[in-house]
């Protein structure tokens, strides 16, 4: 395995070099174990610095050993603590719970050692790779966490635990929360490895970054063969559009190098080439690998979305969630996702998985509210406690706008309040408002392919068929989704086939009006804004009960074109009824 420096770090943070962050880098980041550095020859280290040298060099065992002659003089812990770091550089699990022991063992005399503290969170860190349960991952993450911030608030120049700090906050997902850390570690340290960990970390948060792309630039100038900084170009140029390229870059870097996350990004590029049954077995080598790399189950539940296979997506939404249960943002497109599918019970599960964590969540709140309408246009009724749910949402909304807490992510916010407000003018048969609504997000999205997918299954699922209709027409145009945005059209055309030949029979057995009515009540579950199933409804209603002859008639001019010739009969007799029951 090549070298982690981190007792020389420990000691003077100016001495760190490019053989600190090697290791881990390459280890955790990449998820591949490499062979260690195995040297025979000179004889061992007698004195601190010399063992030191051995573990910037990479010479695992030889600092091991030059350590433990050392350690009965250790009178400060920094012998102990590079001893710790060489055995756990090893990455065997005798040497992990050896280290953890020597850690607990100079904790009882020196407990206030800094360096101690950061090479605790670095053991602490490298064991949480090596358990299977999730819930020990997450309590040796959270032990790396508070170590490492213990030894910053005494000494912000350890590298080591600012780096640490960082990839533990990045295998948590908190993506953002990594970013000080890792750019800490490389102000102090300006090599290739901190350059590409916080390259990596500002592409998670957004692809397209220009410092991060100025940062892989300057880390492969540095050193042209680094495998991570090859595989980060290989993502910055398939965001860029330049698929070839990066599929050139990523196959620079040599078969030992290709971890979990190599096939994961080799499945992301293959989707993008259009190639699906390349990708998902990219992404099962990925898992193969790694089955605690949660980036490839995602990516399978986002393509199979995409593709409208939303039984597996979801399976494997619920596969990355396993591994990462406090990801709320893809809990949110999780939940999201079986809301577009109609499953309301894991939607709305989901909604309230993030509201116990994140009780105004405002996107949370509007996803539960959407889960409500959707309930009542297919109960009749509002689910328990919706009254209280909508005034904490607007409670929520307001102070958020007021205080201008909603900054991150202000637009999606905006948009999906748009969505709510239209769901709701549905359930109160606003058709025309909700329309009108969903169009007006549906045109912000006009050249984002897959997010128009995402649009016109919502509208679809909704009944609101013209928008739906809108979003599919605008996603035929991109070739990745047209097949996609071709079904979905096709699938409106036999929803309203059906609606017509309904319509039609209750037009034939208007003589029978239980019998008329059931099918006219069919056309509108096949295509709940279908003008002459209203239009049948209202001739109907209008013999024998004004106030539903008012409602349908209502309904009518709601979905129905401004040129439709009936419009005018239907408002005079609306008119009439209104006046003759004394209404206004």
């Amino acid at each position: 395995m090549n070298s982690y420096d981190v007792y020389k770090v420990m000691k003077n943070p100016k001495l760190f070099t490019l053989s600190l962050t090697l290791s881990l880098c390459t280890q955790m980041v990449l998820h591949t174990t490499l062979p260690c550095t195995i040297l025979t020859g000179p004889a061992m280290a007698t004195t601190l610095a010399e063992a030191d040298e051995l573990l910037i060099q990479g010479k695992l065992r030889q600092a091991e050993e030059s350590y433990r002659e050392l350690l009965g003089e250790d009178e400060s812990g920094d012998v102990a603590a590079g001893l710790a770091v060489a055995l756990a550089k090893q990455n065997t699990p005798a040497k992990i719970l050896e280290a953890e022991k020597i850690l607990r063992k100079a904790k009882e005399t020196h407990a206030d050692n800094p360096n101690l503290m950061a090479a605790a969170g670095y053991v602490s860190f490298v064991h949480s790779k090596s358990v299977a349960s999730p819930a020990k991952r997450d309590l040796y993450l959270t032990a790396a966490e508070n170590l490492c911030s213990k030894a910053i608030a005494k000494n912000p120049n350890i590298v080591i635990a600012q780096q640490t700090l960082g990839l533990v906050k990045y295998a948590q997902d908190d993506v953002e929360g990594a970013i000080e850390p890792l750019r800490q570690a490389a102000n102090l340290a300006d090599n290739f490895v901190n350059l590409t960990l916080l390259a990596q970390a500002l592409l998670r948060v957004d692809p397209r970054d220009k410092e991060a792309e100025e940062l892989v630039d300057k880390a492969l100038k540095l050193k042209g063969d680094y495998p991570l900084a090859h595989l980060q170009k290989a993502i910055m140029l398939t965001n860029q559009g330049k698929h070839e390229e990066a599929f050139m870059e990523l196959h620079n870097i040599p078969d030992s190098a290709r971890s979990s996350e190599w096939h994961a990004v080799e499945g992301n590029i293959y989707q993008r080439q259009g190639d699906g049954p390349s990708a998902v077995a990219a992404w099962s080598k990925s898992i193969a690998e790694d089955p605690r790399n949660p980036l490839p189950y995602r990516s399978k539940a986002e393509f199979y979305a995409m593709r409208g296979d939303g039984e597996m997506a979801i399976s494997e939404f619920h596969n990355a969630l396993d591994i990462l249960p406090n990801d709320f943002e893809m809990r949110a497109a999780l939940a999201e996702l079986a809301l577009r599918q109609d499953k309301l019970d894991v939607a709305e599960s989901e909604f309230k998985v993030i509201l116990q964590s994140k009780p105004e969540d405002p996107k949370a709140l509007l996803g539960l509210a959407r889960c409500g309408f959707r309930r009542y246009r297919k109960d009749g009724a509002y689910p328990p406690e919706f009254t209280q749910l909508m005034d904490k949402l607007q409670n929520v909304v307001s102070e958020q706008s007021v205080q201008g807490k909603v900054v991150d992510g202000k637009r999606s916010l905006e948009e999906k309040m748009a969505l709510t407000e239209a769901t709701k003018s549905l359930t109160q048969g606003q058709f025309r408002d909700a329309t009108s609504k969903f169009l007006e997000v549906i045109d912000k999205h006009k050249e984002d392919p897959f997010e128009l997918l995402t649009l016109a299954d919502q509208c679809y699922l909704e009944g609101d068929y013209r928008s739906a209709e809108k979003a599919y027409n605008y996603a035929k145009d991109f070739p990745e989704v047209s097949t996609r945005a071709d079904q979905g059209i096709s699938k409106i055309s036999n929803q309203r086939n059906e609606a017509a030949r309904h319509t039609k029979l209750g037009d034939a057995t208007g003589k029978i009006p239980e019998v008329a009515i059931d099918h006219y009540n069919q056309a509108l579950a096949a295509d709940p804004q279908y003008p002459p199933a209203y239009f049948g409804l209202f001739n109907l209603y209008n013999k024998s009960d004004s106030a539903q002859a008012i409602k349908f008639g209502q309904g009518f001019l709601e979905v129905s074109d401004d040129t439709n010739p009936q419009r005018k009969t239907v408002e005079s007799v609306i008119a009439k009824l209104k006046k003759g029951s004394g209404k206004n």
